[in-house]
């Protein structure tokens, strides 16, 4: 959740190893043909942008309790999260989803019960 590389092990998972996304084939059948023919099963590949791997970054690490220290994040990203996504922030708090303290900003227990809708507003 702190922005590693990662595999996607079986159909239609996604993993992002070395600045490369991939999407293994959805369907169940072609992808095991392709492993028994010792291929690998990637439907899709994408290089990310600095700013796209930095939101998704974001949207995935507010899934932790701790969400992220602002320092860790630009450390990690090189974009401060305040600046690039403040009024995103924001929203989040108004509705009771976020809380901004000085080191950092985090989902409320209601926003991780939807962190995805949450995390879907770092996405750019």
């Amino acid at each position: 959740w702190r922005g590693g590389d990662y595999h996607g092990l079986g159909p239609s998972a996604t993993g992002y190893v070395g600045g490369v996304r991939t999407t293994n084939v959805c369907n169940t059948t072609a992808y095991c043909e392709s492993l028994e023919n010792g291929e690998r099963a990637i439907d899709q590949t994408e290089e990310l942008e600095p700013m796209k791997r930095a939101g998704e970054m974001a949207a995935f690490g507010l899934r932790m309790n701790a969400g992220w220290p602002f320092e860790a994040f630009e450390r990690a990203t090189g974009f401060d999260l305040r600046d690039e996504w403040g009024e995103t922030i924001e929203m989040l708090v108004e509705q009771g989803q976020g809380v901004q303290d000085p080191e950092g900003f985090r989902l409320t227990p209601q926003g991780l019960r939807f962190a995805d809708v949450a995390g879907a507003e770092f996405l750019r």
